[in-house]
């Protein structure tokens, strides 16, 4: 039996502001299939909001395509953008991201690449790396969708304030 996992493309649609950002009106994820036709995303979000590698969706079918509806569950990893106009600062900024457990999304000729800080990965030491060079100009980052522990809260509703999706309500339990 083939236990290689089956990737499939969603859809999420974004929200494109005032300064029209960003460029485009939807993003396309790579995901697997769950058998409860759920979707779990298999990639670094670029410009989405709130959904990390690891996260759960439910899709809805339009005009043959998988959209992203809700999120279903949280997978904790924590996705941050980063911004270097310089090559050589970039590729300083991915190698030690690396180096510390994270993964890096790049597209060549783009100043702007994704970070998917894994859950076993210290969010706090690259956080730091990236505050500390950070100066506006040639370097800057945001937050895209915060999971890790010791977050501080302003920082985590500034962040879900943004998100692209909503997440499922849990279900409530009954209690005696």
């Amino acid at each position: 039996m083939n236990s290689e996992k089956k990737l499939i493309k969603i859809l999420v649609r974004l929200r494109i502001d005032t300064d029209d950002y960003p460029p485009v009106s939807y993003e396309s994820l790579w995901a697997t299939l769950n058998p409860d036709d759920t979707c779990t995303i298999d990639n670094t979000p670029y410009y989405v909001y709130g959904l990390s590698k690891g996260d759960s969706v439910s899709v809805k079918f339009e005009d043959g395509e998988r959209y992203a509806d809700t999120i279903t569950s949280k997978g904790g990893h924590s996705t941050l953008r980063v911004f270097s106009s310089n090559k050589d600062e970039s590729m300083e900024i991915i190698d030690f991201i690396k180096k510390n457990g994270g993964n890096c999304s790049k597209s060549h000729g783009l100043s702007l690449f994704s970070v998917d800080i894994p859950p076993k990965c210290s969010f706090e030491v690259i956080d730091d790396y990236l505050s500390n060079i950070q100066n506006g100009d040639t370097i800057a980052f945001e937050d895209a969708c915060l999971q890790h522990t010791n977050i501080p809260q302003d920082r985590l509703l500034e962040c879900l304030s943004l998100a692209t999706l909503v997440e499922t309500p849990a279900k409530p339990t009954l209690t005696q």
